[in-house]
């Protein structure tokens, strides 16, 4: 009779361990996205600017600057400014 509650006792520690140890696993996925969530609402989007050579349209951190114009390639900003347009 021993034998048989010390498994009893054994059995419901091991579903007790379950259900924590899948209560706090499910926590860390919530909190996890939740992390993700506000570190996307968090992000600045990027401003984007014009090549005064070209046209085209790309990241400022990307684009190079000359005098509070933006270009896509430092040959496009040497044309602009030696007035090759």
């Amino acid at each position: 009779m021993g034998l048989i509650r010390l498994l009893t006792w054994l059995a419901i520690g091991y579903f007790i361990w379950l259900a924590v140890t899948n209560y706090l696993r499910k926590q860390e996925q919530r909190n996890a996205s939740r992390r993700a969530h506000e570190q996307k609402k968090s992000q600045v989007p990027e401003r984007i600017v014009k090549c005064e050579q070209c046209g085209l349209h790309l990241p400022e951190p990307e684009a190079l600057a000359a005098n509070e114009h933006w270009f896509c390639t430092n040959d496009h900003r040497q044309r602009w400014l030696s007035g090759k347009r």
